[in-house]
């Protein structure tokens, strides 16, 4: 993942940047890669109702952080739209933003910056997954996107998806 940094975009206010470079197609990685990536998240979901550990906040974010990088491949996005990866991140997403939401007293003190690290990485892997071209980023920063490049690789079930993450983190 380290060496893919440059792909991966989290920060909003900004305009989205373009890198010339093409992260890796699936078909380079190892036969199984994505099914073993699969299990750790979801195992990771089923470790959350307990409260994750730094090391299980960790993997998790790193998976994020993979995924973002392989959909930077437009290559990847089809196949990895297909998986269930999403659910499960949405799933974990969902369950952080109640966290944040029902601070208390105790819970204001601790850091709350991986969790909100995973949040931005996890709309980030929504925007890569259901808008690789990132225009509706431009369209916020003012930018005129003709109908036909912003419904280029938008359908309908997917901008209602990628507007819920939008909602959640609002």
């Amino acid at each position: 993942v380290s060496s893919y940094e440059q792909f991966l975009d989290v920060d909003f206010e900004k305009l989205p940047t373009r890198v010339d470079d093409v992260p890796p197609g699936i078909s380079l990685l190892p036969d199984n890669i994505l099914q073993v990536l699969r299990l750790q998240l979801l195992q990771c979901v089923q470790k959350m109702s307990d409260g994750l550990e730094e090391e299980q906040q960790a993997l998790s974010l790193l998976l994020v952080k993979f995924f973002i990088i392989l959909c930077r491949n437009l290559a990847n996005v089809e196949e990895i739209g297909t998986c269930s990866y999403i659910n499960h991140i949405i799933t974990m997403t969902t369950l952080y933003i109640q966290q944040l939401k029902s601070k208390t007293k105790e819970k204001e003190v601790a850091d709350q910056s991986p969790i909100e690290e995973f949040v931005r990485h996890a709309l980030a892997f929504c925007e890569s997954l259901y808008d690789p071209y990132r225009n509706w980023r431009q369209q916020i920063a003012g930018y005129v996107v003709p109908a036909e490049d912003f419904l280029r690789y938008i359908c309908r079930s997917r901008l209602a998806m990628y507007a819920l993450c939008w909602v959640l983190i609002t």
